[in-house]
């Protein structure tokens, strides 16, 4: 299947970028490639949204919150595990499915990804899905995966971890801990360089990604060469302070969108909150569930990317100046028009397409 948009629209992404200064750090800048108006959304992505922006527009508040009932679950669920990407990898990716034990006996399910020309003893991508603990699976970013390995022609390893309310933390942050070091252990039967391995997550992913990172130095092995943060929960004791005060005014909108992007900001920001539950524990106040209020000098080379509408954008970008600030080499960018979960988008919207090929640069420019 063919992408659903022309791809001119990337090579346009390329020539309309910018950078800004956000508090002393240089923010790469991807703008709308057609569309020149501040705080609009992506036109694609305006045209799918447009019916639920008028209808969240009109809900009142208390209609918003996050439903943490088991039916409540279940529609989250299938809202999470949709697939939204379109089949348009071109190169035959070869997909091998393989498990991990866990410390309680689990087999936590892996898949391999290789492309016919991927190359022996290079970096290799470890991946793991987001869905706020509760939801999402590697099918859901599987397309991104796999265009990743068809663009760079490196290995990628995916994690089905377990997921919350049935597996409380930390059973999913465990298992994917587990399958990092599963994966520096066996390099030579990956044909990959354990001194080359960067572990990549989206939104809860993000979390889990520097979770893995955290645990790996922790343990004195500094295991991950670089680790890929999307839209990553990072705050979710929401501690202020100089760089994260959220409030409405730090979003630019459109004037016709705006009733409805607060709107769906303003929920998706209450979610973070409604996760206790879930997760099965009330101390979201630590180093692993909030690493957004930890020191984070130990950490690798970080490359961070959010959208410009994305109720995490706030936290997302204060990270990457605490990240610059302890003298950690640190690369952000940010994507107008956006909100969360466009990685989960590819085919569907240009700006995925052009996160993955950040994401290869990134690992290239960390591997000498």
């Amino acid at each position: 299947m063919a992408r659903k948009y022309d791809k001119e629209l990337l090579q346009k992404l390329k020539e309309k970028e910018t950078v800004m200064d956000y508090h002393g750090v240089q923010v790469l800048v991807k703008n709308l490639p057609d569309c020149d108006e501040k705080g609009a959304m992506d036109p694609r992505l305006y045209a799918d949204m447009k019916k639920q922006l008028r209808i969240l527009g009109f809900m009142p508040k208390g209609l918003l919150k996050m439903d943490t009932s088991e039916k409540g679950l279940a529609n989250l669920r299938t809202m999470f595990n949709g697939i939204k990407s379109v089949p348009c990898v071109e190169k035959k990716i070869h997909i091998e499915h393989a498990s991990v034990e866990a410390e309680d006996g689990y087999q936590i399910p892996v898949r391999i990804y290789r492309s016919e020309s991927t190359k022996e003893h290079r970096p290799v991508l470890y991946y793991i899905h987001g869905g706020g603990f509760f939801g999402g699976s590697p099918d859901v970013v599987e397309e991104s995966v796999k265009m990743f390995v068809e663009k760079t022609d490196l290995c990628a390893v995916s994690v089905d971890y377990r997921l919350a309310p049935e597996n409380p933390y930390p059973v999913g942050h465990k298992d994917c801990y587990q399958v990092l070091k599963w994966i520096c252990s066996n390099a030579d039967t990956l044909h990959v360089n354990p001194e080359q391995v960067f572990v990549a997550g989206d939104s809860a992913g993000g979390n889990l990604t520097q979770y893995c990172t955290t645990r790996s130095w922790e343990d004195g092995k500094h295991l991950v060469k670089g680790q890929l943060l999307l839209y990553p929960t990072l705050n979710m004791a929401g501690i202020k302070d100089e760089y994260f005060n959220p409030g409405m005014e730090q979003f630019e909108m459109a004037p016709k969108q705006k009733r409805g992007l607060s709107k769906m900001i303003g929920m998706f920001g209450g979610m973070t909150t409604g996760l206790k539950p879930i997760l099965g524990t009330d101390e979201v106040n630590n180093d692993y569930l909030n690493p957004y209020t930890r020191d984070a000098s130990q950490n690798p080379p970080t490359f961070l990317t959010v959208g410009e509408h994305d109720f995490l954008k706030i936290e997302t970008l204060g990270y990457g100046v605490k990240l610059h600030n302890a003298g950690v080499d640190t690369r952000i960018v940010l994507y107008k028009g956006f909100g969360h979960a466009f990685f989960d988008n590819t085919g569907v919207y240009p700006q995925c397409e052009d996160c993955i090929e950040e994401m290869g640069k990134f690992i290239f420019s960390h591997c000498g």
